[in-house]
């Protein structure tokens, strides 16, 4: 796991103290600290712009950002740089004298709230968190994406059933994909439901699912997607990443299945450095595996050969065998499809 990497800002005397202070207990993280110049120190970097211009050009860069500031500054100068809570850091802010530090931005799902609890705990601070599942004790509809590993489908949708959840409504959890929710303690308005003919005794419903397609139900619901979608992928050499981006779009529309399932991509050591196929784990989010040569032909003789494949790979299929092996031996939701020199098979990933 990659250590969380934390960015604490100041522009202050007394807010390189805290700084300098919360680093040293914070070292199980990768902080730096930035500062003015006359302020810095040898492990500090300097800000030679203006905060807002600043906070643009780090706020790509960092899990979790602490300013010890005033909250207006802080407010005014990251507000032309927010992008979405998918994708925004979390933002803390910290007085001076090191009382208070206030979940700011991105409390969920960029670990703002859970950031402001640590802080408080190491330097004996108050955490001021102000999510209105937080306050009242029970839980959004991104905190629990986050635990059982899914992907939120629409954020408007995912407000609205929070809301229910947040007025004590009766919510349904529909767990179509089996996602693990042993640890997960469900606060006692949200139901697990297998029988449907009873959907309606619920306000809204929460609904794990790969499937793209329209819900039929005739209440509020969201979409919950688990990374579970493996593609094995070939391809002829120097196949640009767009014609693989639209081809695994295509493929996976026809099987109504989201994209945002997309766990990984797999493929030979061969194909490890391909363009196309890196900027396809980028656009997808999705990991690049790569599957030994040893495995595949331990498992090729499953699946059709090919003779130009072993030609020029040394082994008669490349797309399936990846699959199969890097789903962990998962279940086959389509079998290779040859699509202009790139060659995609889809799996479910059992493990």
């Amino acid at each position: 796991m990659k250590t969380e990497k934390w960015a604490i800002v100041t522009l202050s005397k007394d807010g390189m103290v805290l700084a300098n202070r919360l680093a040293k207990h914070l070292d199980d993280r990768e902080c730096q600290i930035y500062t003015k110049e006359k302020y810095a120190n040898e492990t500090t970097k300097i800000i030679t712009t203006d905060i807002t211009t600043f906070m643009g050009s780090i706020i790509g860069e960092y899990q979790i950002i602490c300013c010890i500031m005033a909250t207006g500054i802080v407010v005014r100068a990251i507000a032309p740089h927010l992008a979405h809570k998918s994708s925004d850091p979390g933002i803390l802010v910290m007085d001076t004298n090191g009382e208070f530090v206030i979940s700011l931005l991105s409390g969920h799902l960029g670990g703002a709230n859970d950031a402001a609890r640590l802080v408080a705990k190491r330097l004996s601070a108050q955490a001021v968190i102000t999510t209105g599942t937080d306050v009242k004790g029970t839980m959004a509809v991104d905190v629990l994406a986050q635990k059982i590993h899914c992907t939120i489908d629409n954020f408007t949708d995912a407000k609205d059933v929070t809301a229910l959840i947040l007025n004590d409504d009766p919510i349904a959890l529909i767990n179509q994909e089996n996602c693990d929710l042993d640890a997960v303690v469900l606060p006692q308005n949200i139901k697990t439901v297998v029988d449907l003919t009873t959907i309606n005794q619920y306000a809204g419903a929460i609904i794990t699912t790969l499937d793209t397609q329209k819900t039929d139900l005739p209440i509020p619901s969201v979409k919950l997607v688990p990374k579970k979608l493996v593609l094995g992928v070939g391809c002829r050499r120097d196949t640009s990443g767009e014609r693989i981006i639209q081809a695994i779009t295509e493929t996976l529309a026809a099987l109504n299945l989201s994209e945002k399932g997309i766990k990984s991509l797999a493929t030979i050591g061969l194909k490890a450095d391909e363009p196309g196929i890196i900027e396809a784990c980028t656009f997808f989010a999705a990991k690049k595996v790569i599957i030994p040569n040893e495995m595949v032909q331990m498992v090729q003789s499953r699946f059709d050969a090919s003779d130009f494949v072993f030609k020029t790979t040394g082994l008669y299929a490349v797309s399936e065998p990846c699959g199969f092996v890097a789903s962990g031996f998962g279940k086959c939701l389509l079998e290779k499809q040859k699509l202009g020199g790139i060659t995609l098979s889809v799996w479910r990933d059992e493990n």
